[in-house]
């Protein structure tokens, strides 16, 4: 009898076990569901306009619709036919270079579409470039309430340009912010020249960050792609005006209350927290760190202008500007 109940046992526990063995799974979510109506990728691209004329030194950005308008990858790149007619930034603007012809060319997935410009004989002047500053940001110690401006006519349109500029206010700390403005602004026009001044205002140690940061900024996904973040840092651009900022431009900084300053032992230099004053933040203002340093293989000339350390601020989404209000870009 014992023997018949512990077979018994037995057979109901491998009963059990049985029923129990491989249970049908929980289905696995698609972490890339496709969106309803929508495709993976982009079927096709529509250019705001077909031809464009421009004078030498104008611009205008050109606007892209995808289909459909909800494809899960549109990352689009910009090209043109010959650059020293007319160049295209990586997100869409054109810009007049000589008398001539030019074809802008976008391209997504298996798609493109194309604009014919026409850049006329006649030239816009292109205005000094007069930078001045107010203000003052102690050197060495956190003194409570410091700020100061950098006021610019328009952007550096070359290296040489920007050495000008550097030469005129990197000596201070704000101007080394005013100079990261001004790189990050030059890449979204122009990455090889953009990808150079920064190498001159931006610790090696950072380069590699900062450059995969702004192509995701300027270079990324058609949704995400934002040309107006460094207008967001100027005075007078606001969400509800499309980020369009007051003539001539300026950047405001004040000293970082919550950071302060510190040593960095790396780099034998003092670290001066700032704070860029911003509408694209809930916040008001964005950080970033500098410091003059004389170690090797580091920009600064051997500690005579002041770089950058750390700019996370200057790249991390300023918030969406108006629908309503378009950007109409930078001088």
């Amino acid at each position: 009898m014992m023997m018949m109940a512990m077979l018994a046992v037995t057979c109901v526990m491998t009963l059990a076990a049985c029923e129990n063995n491989n249970p049908e799974p929980d289905p696995i979510p698609n972490p890339t569901p496709e969106k309803p109506g929508g495709g993976s990728t982009i079927k096709a691209i529509h250019l705001n306009k077909t031809s464009l004329e421009l004078a030498i030194n104008g611009r205008e950005a050109l606007t892209t619709t995808v289909e459909p308008a909800n494809a899960s990858v549109q990352i689009l790149t910009w090209s043109s036919s010959n650059e020293k007619v007319a160049k295209v930034s990586t997100t869409g603007e054109v810009r007049g270079v000589a008398s001539g012809k030019a074809t802008i060319t976008v391209r997504g997935g298996g798609a493109s579409a194309s604009c014919t410009v026409t850049v006329s004989g006649q030239e816009i002047p292109v205005g000094d470039l007069k930078v001045s500053m107010t203000g003052t940001i102690n050197h060495t110690q956190y003194t409570e309430g410091q700020s100061a401006t950098v006021t610019f006519s328009r952007f550096p349109k070359s290296v040489e340009e920007f050495k000008m500029v550097r030469e005129q206010i990197g000596t201070e700390p704000q101007g080394a912010v005013a100079l990261q403005v001004m790189a990050y602004e030059m890449f979204r026009q122009d990455r090889k020249l953009g990808e150079q001044v920064l190498r001159l205002n931006t610790t090696t140690t950072n380069m590699s960050m900062v450059l995969n940061r702004l192509k995701s900024i300027f270079d990324g996904d058609a949704q995400s792609n934002r040309p107006y973040q460094m207008a967001a840092f100027l005075k007078g651009a606001t969400p509800e005006n499309g980020y369009n900022p007051e003539k001539p431009y300026t950047v405001e900084i004040i000293v970082d209350k919550g950071r302060k300053y510190g040593k960095f032992n790396d780099y034998q230099a003092t670290l001066i927290h700032l704070m860029v004053l911003t509408k694209g933040d809930d916040g008001g203002k964005r950080h970033i760190s500098v410091m003059q340093t004389q170690k090797p293989g580091q920009p600064g000339e051997d500690g005579k202008y002041y770089i950058v350390n750390q700019s996370d601020g200057l790249h991390l989404r300023v918030k969406d500007k108006a629908f309503k209000a378009p950007f109409n870009g930078l001088d």
